[in-house]
């Protein structure tokens, strides 16, 4: 059963968790395990996505702690 549920956090969190996924990204682009598929996301995409990050933070609009929301999930109805 999925509960609704969400995950908001500051920029400097984001910045976090986009340096730890270069890292990621960096050693696995991509595997395969028992035909299932996953894909990381792509280097440019991170690199570019932290330089905002970074902007942000510098430019102290997010030194009050800027909120984003990540995910958001509920149970699918019939």
């Amino acid at each position: 059963m999925l509960t609704l549920c969400s995950m908001t956090t500051s920029a400097n969190d984001l910045l976090d968790a986009v340096n730890a996924a270069i890292l990621n990204c960096l050693t696995a682009q991509s595997y395969s395990v028992a035909g299932r598929a996953k894909a990381m996301a792509q280097l440019k995409d991170l690199q570019a996505f932290r330089q905002q990050l970074m902007d942000e933070i510098s430019n102290g609009t997010s030194s009050s702690g800027s909120m984003a929301t990540l995910l958001s999930m509920q149970e699918a109805t019939a």
